[in-house]
């Protein structure tokens, strides 16, 4: 089964912030190469006081009528522009009330892919982190989460599609994804480890590794003969020696899963680290989206 289901559509998380632009263009450019429907999906949050009702004789319900009218014109522009820039894409939108998280969550259950814009934040050093509801959505939808940074994030978008992988089954969802996701692309794949830093038998460690991204390449390259292929070890922090090398790299791959220690590095604690501070689109496959 393919990672984008012929029945689902790719679901893409509007926001009225800059960076649904982005994001949207992204999931509307993946629904294309996948022959798959666009969903847009605006969650609105009414103020205390002021929930959306069915009545609309009394003052408070004229202003629902504009509330709930603004937000289906965030829908109808990125609708618009989507269809200029995919011309003959299935577009469909859907217009919710409630918390953005949770709507994007059960959205999620009827999707191929999620794909959610988040934000650059500054921090101390000028360290940058990414920010939204992206992040607090890793992990919790059955399908694969895509998250795209905004425009101004450095990250080659003709680049190779990069997967890290840790040796452990949880990780082999990922690796499908990223061999399909490479095929549809015409781009290369590159396949990473990273080990924590240890005393001891470093080239047998490395030997190691480079054991592990072979075992989970087994059969993808068969399948996909057309995908350039390669791979690469690295030694330090899993979250930061995967978003560093991300910049040159169109998009990062990662599970949800790991098996503990340094052998699953690249799944759990480290994708959410990553949706924090990978600079290229994050998508974190399951381990339930399994092929």
């Amino acid at each position: 089964m393919s990672s984008y289901d012929v029945h689902k559509p790719v679901v893409a998380g509007v926001s009225r912030t800059t960076t649904a632009g982005g994001s949207v263009a992204w999931a509307a450019d993946a629904a294309a190469r996948h022959g798959r429907q666009l969903c847009l999906v605006h969650a609105q949050e009414w103020p205390a006081g002021a929930a959306p009702k069915d009545r609309h004789d009394a003052p408070e319900q004229v202003w629902a009528s504009h509330f709930r009218a603004a937000g289906q014109s965030v829908l109808d522009d990125l609708r618009a522009s989507s269809a200029e820039r995919v011309p003959g894409l299935q577009i469909t939108t859907r217009l919710l009330d409630g918390r953005p998280a949770p709507a994007l969550r059960e959205a999620a259950e009827e999707a191929s892919l999620l794909v959610v814009g988040v934000h650059r934040v500054s921090g101390p050093g000028e360290a940058a982190t990414f920010g939204g509801v992206g992040p607090a959505l890793v992990g919790h939808p059955p399908c694969p989460v895509a998250l795209v940074p905004d425009p101004e994030s450095r990250f080659d978008p003709y680049g190779p599609v990069m997967v890290g992988v840790d040796g452990s089954p949880a990780s082999a969802p990922a690796v499908s994804f990223a061999f399909e996701e490479a095929a549809a692309w015409d781009a290369d794949l590159l396949a990473v480890q990273v080990r924590r830093p240890r005393h001891g038998d470093w080239p047998e460690d490395l030997q190691e590794s480079a054991l592990d991204i072979s075992e989970a390449l087994a059969g993808w390259q068969e399948k996909y003969p057309e995908v350039m292929v390669r791979q690469r070890v690295l030694v330090g922090n899993p979250a930061v020696q995967l978003a560093e090398s991300a910049a040159e790299a169109r998009c990062l791959v990662v599970g949800t899963r790991g098996v503990g220690g340094f052998r699953g590095m690249v799944l759990g604690s480290t994708s959410r680290s990553l949706a924090h501070m990978a600079p290229a689109p994050l998508v974190v496959v399951p381990h339930a989206a399994s092929h």
